[in-house]
């Protein structure tokens, strides 16, 4: 079995205004250090996916950043989507193209904006799940909660029969985000899991579940099989993509599948939600700020602070957000970094951030 890798760099980055913006959603800034999320969810998968089997699969509008960050993904492993569709309507799309590269492959299905701490740990953790395949219909990886976070999904998972907690755990449900109560309860319970988005299953069976567990998005991906190598077909791919659910492969198709196992990730993980996120990220200093880029802090505790041309200088605050980027400055509260949207909508609609041609969600 040939594994391959679907890194899924769609999204808006509204959380992450003023860096992210339109022309450059999250997967592509230097959030975490000099490469972008995307350039790093790549690296860290080699030598276990080289890059000649890891697809990209991208809207038309970040294509060509796309191949400018990652000029060692050979220009056929791009998969441009015609429209948003969120994530079940993606990996589907990208299952078309890897059938017919590799009918037998087995596909790793990854966000290309989340944060992981150790790539030794990661691949082997993947690893660990593409072992773990045989007999079942998909892999789950679930981080096990440090805290009760209600911004999550989460996954119940029951306990190995063999006593060992690093085997697989068969899936019991999974989860929308709790209230902070219920996400308590998830902590102290042992058995749930948080939902990384990274999923492994053989291709076939992912589209064998498009056709059991939605079946007009199967029917809108056999439509599309026939035209992906047809020449001047993007009018009609682009008609039938439209009409194709939007949904999370999440809500889709896991939820409704049986015959799942959950792996533990062995690895620090974090999805970089907000600015606020980036605390659990990046080193601090022993105040409690966190800064990319030059920052002077003098009476200030537990700041996040990023700048990408010039120096911040905090004085006397704590908890607060400062961001310089683009030539833009925001400054709110960690605690509300969250509904940072809602400042984005303010802006007005030159600053939000479109719905992008071909953008998952």
């Amino acid at each position: 079995m040939a594994v391959y890798a679907v890194v899924m760099a769609g999204g808006r980055g509204e959380r992450f205004w003023p860096l992210s913006e339109e022309a450059r959603t999250k997967p592509f800034v230097p959030l975490l250090g000099p490469r972008t999320l995307l350039q790093q969810t790549v690296e860290r998968l080699d030598p276990l996916v080289p890059p000649e089997r890891v697809l990209i699969s991208i809207g038309e509008t970040h294509h060509r950043l796309a191949r400018e960050q990652l000029p060692e993904i050979p220009e056929e492993n791009f998969i441009v989507e015609p429209l948003a569709r969120d994530t079940s309507a993606c990996l589907g799309y990208s299952a078309l193209h890897l059938e017919r590269r590799d009918p037998d492959a087995v596909m790793i299905a990854i966000p290309a904006d989340h944060y992981v701490g150790d790539a030794a740990a990661y691949r082997a953790t993947l690893e660990r799940g593409i072992r773990s395949l045989e007999g079942v219909t998909a892999v789950v990886f679930g981080v096990r909660p440090v805290r009760p976070e209600s911004g999550y999904g989460y996954v119940q998972a029951r306990r190995p029969a063999s006593g060992r907690e690093h085997d697989p755990w068969p899936v019991v449900r999974f989860v929308e985000k709790p209230d902070r109560a219920t996400a308590a309860r998830y902590l102290e319970s042992g058995d749930y899991f948080w939902n990384s988005g990274i999923f492994v299953w053989r291709n076939r069976t992912l589209l064998a579940l498009f056709e059991r567990h939605m079946p007009a998005t199967y029917r809108g991906l056999c439509e599309l099989r026939p035209l992906l190598a047809r020449a001047g077909a993007e009018r009609e791919r682009r008609s039938v993509f439209a009409g194709l659910e939007r949904l999370s492969v999440d809500f889709g198709i896991l939820e409704r599948s049986d015959g799942l196992v959950l792996v533990p990730v062995e690895f620090p993980w974090d999805d970089i939600g907000n600015w606020a996120a980036l605390e659990r990220a990046l080193p601090a200093d022993a105040f409690g700020n966190v800064a990319r880029g030059a920052h002077v802090a003098v009476n200030s505790t537990g700041c996040v602070v990023y700048t990408d041309a010039g120096t911040v200088a905090t004085f006397g605050v704590s908890d607060l957000v400062v961001v310089q980027a683009n030539g833009k400055v925001l400054v709110t509260t960690k605690e509300r970094a969250a509904e940072l949207k809602r400042v984005v909508s303010a802006l007005g609609p030159e600053h939000a951030p479109k719905e992008q041609r071909g953008e998952t969600e």
